[in-house]
């Protein structure tokens, strides 16, 4: 009995680290379906999970709903990324992104958020904000394809950030984008 159970908790770990593992370095792509069978002493449960076969492949990155918004009269049209999965994918494997684009990471409450330049092809500047307002910046960060975890760089906010924009380098620059602007749009 202690066996079958040490093996069921064994087999929900290593998926959970499959499932993470998946996500965060190289995600296999998806299968149909998955049929899990857990023994216990005298009898035999069957468990099928069905996977979406439509989910994005590694290397691929699909777009994400667009909105406007305004930072000292220059518009950007912003990309949301709002669940766990698109705000760790979030520009990476894009070839570029345009002037006045960007995304626009939505998150549920104010702390410090930090970002990686995990597979990104181009540099950004990330632009820190707390409610509508502009509470720090990162400029010019570095891509840095391919690059194993322990190598890449972390960029963290400030306290209290609940929302990440992430612009073409140089932007923060360009249109002098300084701490305590207003985002309108938010």
């Amino acid at each position: 009995m202690i066996l079958s159970v040490l093996a069921v908790v064994f087999f929900a770990a290593a998926a959970g680290f499959g499932i993470w593992y998946g996500i965060i370095m190289k995600p296999n792509p998806p299968l149909a379906t998955a049929v899990i069978h857990v023994m216990t002493s005298g009898s035999s449960t069957s468990i099928t999970s069905t996977v979406p076969v439509d989910s994005p492949e590694y290397g691929e990155n699909p777009p994400l709903p667009n909105e406007t918004i305004e930072i000292k009269k220059t518009t950007f049209v912003v990309e949301l990324a709002t669940t766990a999965i698109e705000q760790t994918r979030g520009l990476s494997f894009r070839q570029n992104l345009e002037p006045n684009h960007g995304m626009l990471f939505l998150f549920g409450s104010g702390s410090v958020q930090n970002f990686w330049m995990k597979d990104m092809n181009f540099p950004i500047d990330m632009i820190w904000i707390s409610g509508s307002r502009v509470v720090g910046f990162a400029e010019n960060a570095a891509p840095q394809p391919g690059d194993p975890l322990w190598k890449l760089k972390i960029y963290s906010s400030p306290d209290r950030t609940d929302k990440v924009l992430e612009v073409p380098a140089g932007t923060v620059a360009k249109d002098a984008i300084a701490v305590g602007d207003v985002i309108q749009g938010l």
